[in-house]
């Protein structure tokens, strides 16, 4: 495989050599080089060969290097030397097939790509990994992965991915366990289908492998109004999610007395829909699931609480607004009734909106579009500013999901809306009018 080299790390040792632009990678250390995964273990070395063709003389040279640890070649590729796989399930409760029509066509995409789970943490199923690749990730030893399992028992998840060639995945996490390879994996929860008696199969499987399988994450399966022809699906009611986090808490306890860690997580929804307290940061350990949604909102309020301190004891009277999802309400109230306590001539209004784009039953502050919000707080009193979390916007050009601007939005109800990121420290700082120096 020959890949065309498009730039070159100022200072870097490639460049110290005189590789340039336009030139080809054609071999490291005599083999080919698949993609960015063969690139990166390769650059990892400290001794190696690099077989390059010169654009300007085309002619072969092999270079011998020698590099300090963490010292990198420094060559970039077209296309990061990937093309991304796409998915091969049909798993009866995707949240792609449930996406309403004409949005951007990126949306649409379903990747399920082992090679994006290493480097960006994306979950995938394994359905479309060759005998090959397993071995590849083991001689490699290519870890952490991220996995979504869903069910060990090999017929359920078959019928859950919609794809009745699916392997044994306790075969395959068996074998990564043996060879040292850590994961994460998932359990997307459908009611009466993977819960019950299948829960409580797949957790004790999975905790068999521990410590190589480091954490599990449980969360609810997502139901848009968009379900037109797809597999009948119910969704969690409170008791529902009461019972599941009751249950989750009481195998936690059990996994933190044999291994000292609580290992399975049930994600933050089912705390909120459950109406029970979220716990401690502590609770959440490493944080391993934040990007699930587990533990998000402990480490959000652990970042409130350690910020305000560093806050001016005063200051002048002010009135804003949060525009957030309708699960996070509670919660972001609960968050500025801790700052009223320390600045009580601040005031918040929340308004909690409904996803009327995705259906009332999308609850979640990320899946929030434009024109919900326009609609929603158009002529209400909403003081001097309207925050919103970043995590509603998508691409290079920050827009929502129905491919409103946040400027849109503002031209909208003539008021002014600002995205903050997802941290406590940033929360603060926004809804008291102070800049960071």
């Amino acid at each position: 495989m020959r890949h065309k080299i498009i730039g070159v790390d100022e200072n870097s040792i490639c460049a110290e050599l005189g590789i340039k632009p336009g030139d080809i990678l054609v071999a490291i250390n005599d083999q080919p080089v698949r993609d960015l995964i063969d690139y990166q273990y390769y650059d990892a070395m400290d001794e190696l060969t690099i077989t390059i063709i010169e654009k300007d003389t085309d002619e072969a040279v092999l270079y011998e290097i020698e590099k300090y640890d963490y010292e990198h070649l420094g060559l970039k590729f077209e296309n990061d030397l990937l093309t991304m796989r796409s998915c091969a399930n049909k798993c009866i409760f995707c949240f792609v097939d449930q996406l309403p029509p004409n949005m951007r066509k990126t949306l649409y995409v379903k990747d399920d790509d082992w090679r994006m789970s290493v480097l960006f943490g994306n979950y995938v199923t394994l359905t479309n990994v060759s005998e090959r690749e397993i071995q590849r990730i083991i001689d490699q030893h290519i870890s952490p992965l991220y996995i979504s399992v869903h069910a060990t028992d090999v017929e359920l998840r078959r019928h859950m991915l919609g794809n009745p060639k699916a392997q044994d995945i306790m075969a395959i996490l068996r074998r990564f366990a043996e060879a040292e390879i850590y994961f994460h994996t998932q359990i997307v929860l459908c009611p009466e289908i993977n819960d019950g008696f299948y829960l409580r199969q797949t957790f004790e499987d999975l905790f068999t492998l521990y410590p190589y399988c480091q954490s599990l994450a449980v969360v609810p399966v997502g139901l848009t109004y968009h379900r037109k022809k797809l597999h009948k699906l119910k969704k969690f009611n409170s008791s529902d999610a009461k019972h599941i986090v009751e249950e989750i808490t009481k195998w936690q306890e059990s996994c933190l007395e044999f291994k000292g860690s609580r290992f399975i997580y049930p994600s933050d929804e089912f705390y909120v829909q459950a109406k029970l307290p979220i716990p401690n940061a502590s609770e959440y350990e490493d944080f391993m699931q934040i990007e699930n949604g587990v533990g998000m909102l402990a480490k959000f309020k652990q970042e409130v609480l350690d910020y305000i301190p560093n806050m001016p004891p005063w200051i002048p009277d002010r009135k804003v607004s949060i525009a957030t999802g309708v699960s996070s309400a509670d919660f972001m109230k609960e968050m500025v009734d801790i700052l009223n306590e320390h600045f009580p001539n601040l005031t918040v209004n929340i308004f909690p909106i409904t996803n009327f784009f995705f259906g009332e039953s999308v609850t979640v502050t990320g899946l929030l579009t434009g024109r919900d919000i326009a609609v929603q707080l158009d002529g209400k009193d909403v003081g001097s500013e309207i925050f919103i979390c970043n995590t509603m916007l998508r691409g290079e050009n920050g827009k929502f999901l129905d491919d409103l601007s946040v400027n849109d939005v503002e031209n909208w109800i003539n008021k002014k809306i600002t995205p903050i990121d997802n941290l406590g420290s940033a929360f603060v700082q926004a809804l008291l009018g102070i800049k960071e120096n």
